[in-house]
C-alpha cells in the first residue's frame, strides 16, 4: 500500500475516533489571584484492559426452527420488504431511524443460521474494556492531530510506520475485547469504525445497567438472500440480539446496520 493511502486511512480512522472524544468542559473565569508557579499534570496512565473472560455457550438451532428469534427476523424482513405493517421496525436496538424506515429490500429468504451464542460475564469487565479502548482512541486521535513524527506536526509528515504505531494499541485492545467477550463485542461492533459513533446503542445499554453486576447477552445470526431483478443474488447477515443485566432486559432486538442517521 502506498504511503499516501496509509496516511489517508489513518486520517479516516482518526476522524472516527473523534466520535468517542468527550467535549471539553468550559469553566467560568476565576477571580484574579496572585501568580502561582504552574503545576505540571502527571501524564494519565492508559487504563489496562480486564484480564477476565466471559463464558460463552454455543448451541445448534435448525434453520427452519420457528422460535422467537426466527419469528422476529421474519417480521422485520417482511417490514422492510413492505409486506404488511412496519411495527417490527420498532424492534431495532436503539430505535428505528428515518433511514431504517425508508430502507427496502426485494423478496427474501433465510438460507442459513449459525449456532446460537449465549454469553455470561460481568458488567464491570465490559465497562473496563470500553474505558480502556476509548482512552487509547483519544490518545491516538491527539497524536494524529498533533502530527506525530513529522518535524512540523503535520499529519502528512507521518510515515506509515508512525501511523501504525499510533493506531496499534487501540486495535490490540479491540482485538482482546473481541476474543474475551465475543458476543457483546459483536453487539458493540468493536471491530468496526462505527463502534465510535455516538448513536451506537451499546453505549446507552452500559449506561443504563450501571458499573457492576452480571450480564447475559444472546446472539442469533441469520443469513438472508435477496435478489433484485437483473442483478445477482446477495447474502447478508441479520442479527437478533438480547442483553440482560441488573434487572434491565432489552428483549429480542434487531441489531441495526453499521450506520445511523443523526436524527
Amino acid at each position: 500500500m502506498k504511503l499516501a493511502n496509509v496516511l489517508a486511512a489513518a486520517a479516516l480512522f482518526a476522524s472516527s475516533l473523534a466520535f468517542a472524544a468527550e467535549p471539553a468542559k468550559k469553566e467560568a473565569a476565576a477571580p484574579a489571584k496572585a501568580a502561582e508557579p504552574a503545576k505540571k499534570e502527571a501524564p494519565k496512565k492508559d487504563p489496562p484492559i480486564p484480564e477476565t473472560k466471559a463464558t460463552v455457550t454455543d448451541s445448534s438451532v435448525p434453520v427452519e426452527t420457528q422460535d422467537d428469534a426466527r419469528k422476529l427476523a421474519e417480521a422485520y424482513l417482511n417490514a422492510i420488504a413492505k409486506k404488511g405493517g412496519d411495527e417490527a421496525l420498532e424492534s431495532l436496538l436503539g430505535g428505528a431511524t428515518l433511514r431504517a424506515r425508508s430502507y427496502s429490500i426485494p423478496d427474501w429468504k433465510i438460507v442459513s443460521r449459525p449456532k446460537h451464542r449465549h454469553e455470561v460475564g460481568t458488567v464491570e469487565a465490559l465497562n473496563g474494556f470500553v474505558t480502556s479502548i476509548d482512552a487509547s482512541a483519544r490518545a491516538a486521535l491527539a497524536r494524529l492531530q498533533g502530527g506525530g513524527g513529522g518535524p512540523t506536526g503535520d499529519l502528512n509528515e507521518l510515515t506509515a510506520e508512525d501511523a501504525t504505531k499510533i493506531l496499534d494499541p487501540t486495535r490490540k485492545k479491540a482485538k482482546a475485547f473481541i476474543t474475551n467477550y465475543p458476543v457483546f463485542a459483536y453487539i458493540a461492533r468493536a471491530d468496526k469504525p462505527v463502534y465510535w459513533h455516538p448513536e451506537n446503542p451499546f453505549r446507552k445499554l452500559l449506561t443504563d445497567v450501571g458499573e457492576k453486576g452480571e450480564y447475559q447477552a444472546d446472539l442469533d445470526l441469520f443469513w438472508v438472500e435477496t435478489a433484485r431483478e437483473g442483478m445477482p443474488a446477495r447474502q447478508w447477515p441479520l442479527r437478533v440480539v438480547r442483553f440482560q443485566a441488573n434487572g434491565k432486559d432489552t428483549g429480542l432486538k434487531i441489531l441495526p446496520a453499521s450506520d445511523w442517521n443523526a436524527e
